[in-house]
């Protein structure tokens, strides 16, 4: 039990020294939980605020497909070339995914399958793991 009291007057005598070698960033440290509210409350004024006395209610949606205005990339920047993997196809999604282990290849390639249904796409090919520090391209 001497020992964590030991412990703990030592841990306190490094904080107060800490402190006490940085005048400026010890009250700093104080003074920010002040400053910070003070801000808010002479911004506020200057916002508009708009009160709903009622619940916003959003109408249903399906989840077992993606909204119709969501395109894939090949399709949102048709000044990209499209890959030779693709046969010409504009329509694919891509996926760039990590870690590159069994579970996660069969689920992305799952996901692949569909969102893109084609029978005749090879989505084998289209999820690519972008190792470390790389960047993800398709292979």
């Amino acid at each position: 039990m001497a020992s964590i009291i030991r412990q703990f007057a030592l841990l306190a005598w490094k904080n107060w020294l800490l402190t006490k070698r940085r005048p400026v960033v010890t009250i700093f440290e104080l003074l920010m939980p002040l400053i910070m509210p003070g801000v808010m409350l002479l911004l506020r004024p200057f916002v508009s605020a708009t009160v709903a006395d009622s619940p916003t209610h959003y109408p249903p949606f399906s989840v077992d497909q993606l909204p119709a205005h969501l395109l894939p990339p090949l399709m949102r920047h048709p000044d990209v070339p499209t890959p030779p993997e693709f046969g010409g196809r504009r329509n694919i999604w891509l996926v760039a995914y990590t870690p590159n282990n069994t579970v996660v290849s069969t689920l992305m390639r799952l996901a692949m399958a569909t969102f893109n249904p084609s029978p005749d796409s090879n989505v084998t090919d289209v999820p690519y793991y972008a190792p470390r520090g790389k960047t993800a391209n398709v292979v």
